[in-house]
């Protein structure tokens, strides 16, 4: 895999008094219907919205309320920052994700123009080390280069770095696009 992989989550809300055995009850009537990816605490994983659908009537009648959101699998080996643990988490499986509504995922590239719109050759290197500070995640690329992770609302900001090393930001996931 080299590409994040968009998985679908329901976070359950378990009573604080029943948490073991309640999961354990939910995780047993969950198989044979669907199959269960990951989890991460009270965090269960799916690969499709069709596994996910199979959880609701489970969760109905245990009377467990619970959120569903999506988060994005990341390509291994990947390098994690200091706010990563504000935007993802790491599952049991030691599975790397980050919640996909927050992030937006992309590529430093040459810009369209020969060299880049300040006449300059791509400079990818001094455009990371300015993005150093605002990744939460990192991993490499075949054929070389990175992808990188960041929050959604900076996407203009990594966009305004690239061009200024005469670069340009190819969107691989964003919440808007």
């Amino acid at each position: 895999m080299t590409e994040p992989m968009l998985k679908y989550a329901a976070a359950l809300d378990l009573p604080e008094d029943k948490r073991a055995g309640y999961y354990a009850q939910i995780v047993k009537a969950l198989a044979g219907k669907t199959t269960l990816f990951d989890r991460d605490k009270e965090l269960m994983i799916f690969s499709s919205p069709e596994e996910l659908e199979r959880l609701r009537p489970i969760l109905v009648q245990y009377a467990v309320p619970s959120e569903e959101l999506n988060v994005l699998l990341l390509p291994t080996p990947v390098t994690t920052y200091p706010a990563f643990g504000d935007y993802g988490f790491v599952s049991r499986l030691e599975n790397v994700y980050l919640y996909a509504d927050l992030v937006a995922v992309f590529r430093l590239r040459a810009a369209a123009e020969a060299n880049g719109p300040l006449g300059r050759a791509f400079e990818p290197q001094q455009a990371e080390a300015q993005l150093d500070e605002h990744l939460l995640a990192a991993w490499p690329e075949p054929g070389g280069g990175s992808a990188f992770a960041i929050e959604a609302q900076l996407a203009e900001l990594a966009e305004g770095i690239a061009r200024a090393y005469d670069g340009a930001v190819e969107w691989i996931y964003s919440p808007e696009r």
